[in-house]
């Protein structure tokens, strides 16, 4: 079996905090306005969740990031075939 390759979407966590306490904003405050709960945007924001196109687009308004692409990244990882 050849090796699989599989994409991940994944965000930089502490550049995105960074940008949390900067505006003065709580975990809490940032999913009610992207219409999570709290617990969705932790997951998302330590990579075991994706971000949907539709809440970068939003979070990136919120926290007024301009260069999407240093706080969402894709990566592909090969995978072992066992």
């Amino acid at each position: 079996m050849a090796n699989e390759k599989e994409v991940r979407k994944l965000t930089a966590t502490n550049m995105l905090k960074a940008k949390f306490a900067e505006l003065n904003l709580t975990q809490g405050e940032v999913a009610e306005k992207l219409g999570i709960s709290k617990q969705s945007l932790s997951y998302k924001l330590n990579n075991k969740l994706e971000f949907k196109a539709s809440e970068i687009k939003a979070l990136s308004k919120i926290l007024k990031i301009v260069d999407k692409d240093a706080y969402f990244f894709t990566i592909m990882i090969a995978k072992m075939a066992k």
